[in-house]
């Protein structure tokens, strides 16, 4: 079973969905920047976050807390936009802006990582990071 993070209108089979308001693809109604969220330890085989990252107060517990909730080596793929697109800036509810190289601070095998890695203790794996369009796609996997 997999979970979509700030599900919103976006239904995916074998997927739980979460958002702050009740739409046709939520499931559990909750407000992601309250911790921790309501899951178990380890619940889930991956998470999906589209376009939420950008919206979280705080990006390193958000991350803590889906690297909680995913199994070990499991997934957590994120989209959200690119600061190099005006896309990034008119939503006045984005308080982050990203670059291919947000992640890296979380992943111990690249520069930032080695160098910064005391921002967190929980580790991913950058498997993925691509430009797409106006758009930042990345797949992170869960380091036990």
């Amino acid at each position: 079973m997999n979970v979509n993070l700030g599900c919103g209108e976006k239904k995916y089979e074998n997927c739980i969905g979460v958002d702050f308001r009740r739409t046709k693809a939520t499931d559990v109604v909750h407000d992601l920047r309250k911790y921790p969220w309501p899951f178990e330890d380890g619940e889930f085989d991956n998470a999906i976050a589209t376009d939420i990252v950008e919206h979280m107060i705080e990006v390193i517990p958000f991350l803590e807390e889906c690297w909680r909730i995913i199994k070990p080596e499991g997934h957590l793929y994120i989209r959200t936009t690119y600061f190099m697109s005006e896309q990034s800036y008119w939503d006045p509810t984005h308080f982050h802006y990203f670059a291919p190289e947000s992640f890296d601070y979380f992943d111990p095998e690249t520069a930032l990582g080695s160098r910064y890695g005391w921002y967190s203790d929980r580790k991913w794996k950058i498997n993925r990071r691509a430009i797409d369009k106006n758009e930042l796609v990345f797949d992170l996997q869960k380091r036990g």
